[in-house]
Order: C-alpha cells, then sequence, then structure tokens
C-alpha cells in the first residue's frame, strides 16, 4: 500500500470504500481503523464487510464485528462510485 492509499483509508473512515485483495476477492466494506505508521509493528486496515465477491468465506455478515486485513494483502483501494 502505498501513503496515498493509506492517507485514502484514514480519510474514509466510517465510510464504505472498493477492495481489491491479492487472492482476487473485491469487497465492499466500511473502513473502522486504520494502522500503519512508525507507532505500530503491523499495519492493519479494520473493517466491516459489507459485500464481497467471495461471500462463501464469511458466515454471517449481518452480526459480524469486524474484521483484520493486512495491508500487504490490499492490491487497490478506491471510492465508490
Amino acid at each position: 500500500m502505498t501513503e496515498s492509499e493509506i492517507q485514502f483509508l484514514r480519510e474514509h473512515i466510517d465510510n464504505s470504500v472498493e477492495i481489491e485483495i491479492s487472492d482476487g476477492e473485491r469487497l465492499i466494506a466500511k473502513v473502522l481503523f486504520v494502522t500503519g505508521d512508525e507507532e505500530y509493528d503491523e499495519h492493519e486496515l479494520t473493517h466491516q464487510v459489507i459485500s464481497s465477491s467471495q461471500l462463501e468465506t464469511y458466515s454471517n455478515l449481518e452480526n459480524a464485528g469486524g474484521y483484520v486485513l493486512d495491508f500487504g494483502k490490499i492490491v487497490s483501494v478506491k471510492p465508490l462510485n
């Protein structure tokens, strides 16, 4: 993830974005929390899944809390059109 993508995620906390993951999954997710500066060893996105191209991966979206995604698995992030 580039610094501009990390900043994009930080600017979209509590908003939904489109994310592409390295395994080909595409999701619409609400950004909950972003870690990724010198203060943290881990660089992660905590998000709530709204929809996914691989829904079978998630057991119960309506009652699910947040999911954590390592930045290394994120291919791209972009605003919803």
